[in-house]
């Protein structure tokens, strides 16, 4: 048996609070969530790297403190290199188990989260053969479902700053050792570096396989969402803010219900969802505009947030109530890559917890509309 972590220490407080409100807290941390945007690389809490640094001899720059700076991380290339020190110290299974249980129980049921996809990139383990890295993450999988009732499904995650040759490899692999856990592919790091025309084949080779698709589009242009449709045959898209710059895109996702996972606190320490003042203006002209959005939290820890924390900021920013922020919870059950028997079974143990989901007073007007 794979030994695995009950709680991970250290994680870090929020990086950019909100407002105190304890009936919107209340009826935030009770709300049934769908996790389709998460990371795992991302969810590992500052103490767990710390330790298995230690475990693996790797020098880190810093400590469990400060080894998260959240508001530097509007800067990408910072970001990226973090994230790839952390997946530098998760190289045997144990760890891939022990990171997977905490990301699936503190960092998810701890918040309500009744399932998840969890994105998983082995290009972010150099060295780490990708078998070792799916026998850990199915170990954790399994623990934290059987400790907590949490059930969850993997993403592979391709590098797109990497060439389209080395995406159809990593493809090849995930078909060589497939495993019903794993429904499908995403395409992430920056994409700048990698538009997504570069990995049809791979996307192809995925399609015939029998796996979902999906892929980042944070930095745009709006065009690159008709690429992620039209050529890699994407079901949903990451992100995808941009979207709303392009009605004619914009309608077209509309009338097609493409879901967009968007993760407010991430993308507006990282502007792609606006210009960084926590306003998450793109989220609501999505919402306003009919597109099919759901939220989630990205790489939690990293970024300062959780589960709960990135529902939060859209209450105390948008002024989103129960019955909106649920709708994010239905849109992320329409969109999993569930089949129908588990998308009823999650509708149905998301509308219990919803019964006990207490509202919370609509915010206050400003003076100057009353």
């Amino acid at each position: 048996m794979i030994a695995t972590a009950r709680r991970p220490p250290g994680y870090p407080p929020h990086s950019r609070p909100v407002p105190a409100d304890p009936a919107v807290d209340a009826m935030v941390a009770a709300l049934p969530k769908v996790s389709l945007h998460c990371h795992l690389i991302g969810t590992v809490a500052p103490g767990t790297v710390v330790e298995l640094a230690a475990k693996h001899g790797v020098p880190l720059e810093r400590g469990a403190e400060d080894l998260y700076d959240h508001d530097s991380y509007e800067d990408l290339g910072e970001f990226l290199r973090v994230l790839d020190v952390v997946g530098s110290v998760i190289r045997d299974a144990d760890d891939f188990s022990r990171v997977t249980y905490e990301s699936l129980t503190a960092g998810g049921t701890d918040h309500g989260v009744l399932y998840r996809e969890l994105h998983l990139s082995p290009p972010g383990h150099p060295g780490v053969p990708y078998p070792r890295i799916l026998e850990g993450v199915l170990a954790g999988l399994r623990d934290a479902r059987t400790d907590t009732g949490i059930d969850a499904r993997l993403v592979i995650g391709i590098n797109r700053e990497r060439s389209g040759g080395a995406a159809v490899e990593l493809v090849e692999q995930v078909v060589e050792h497939r495993v019903d856990e794993v429904v499908g592919i995403g395409l992430d790091y920056a994409e700048v570096n990698g538009p997504p025309g570069r990995f049809v084949e791979a996307y192809r080779l995925a399609a015939r396989a029998g796996l979902q698709r999906t892929a980042h589009s944070e930095s745009g242009p709006p065009r690159h969402v008709l690429t992620l449709l039209d050529e890699l045959g994407c079901s949903r898209v990451d992100h995808g803010y941009h979207v709303v710059d392009d009605p004619e895109i914009t309608a077209r996702c509309v009338a097609e219900r493409i879901p967009f996972t968007c993760t407010p606190v991430s993308s507006d320490i990282g502007r792609y969802s606006g210009s960084g003042d926590g306003t998450h203006a793109r989220i609501r002209q999505m919402v306003d505009a009919g597109l099919c959005v759901t939220i989630d939290s990205d790489d939690p820890p990293m970024f300062g947030t959780d589960a709960t924390h990135d529902l939060r900021v859209l209450a105390h920013a948008l002024g989103y109530r129960r019955d909106q922020l649920a709708a994010f919870t239905t849109n992320a059950i329409d969109a999993c890559w569930l089949d129908e028997t588990g998308k009823a079974e999650l509708r149905r143990r998301a509308a219990a917890a919803l019964a006990a989901t207490p509202d919370a007073p609509p915010p206050a007007l400003p003076e100057e509309t009353r």
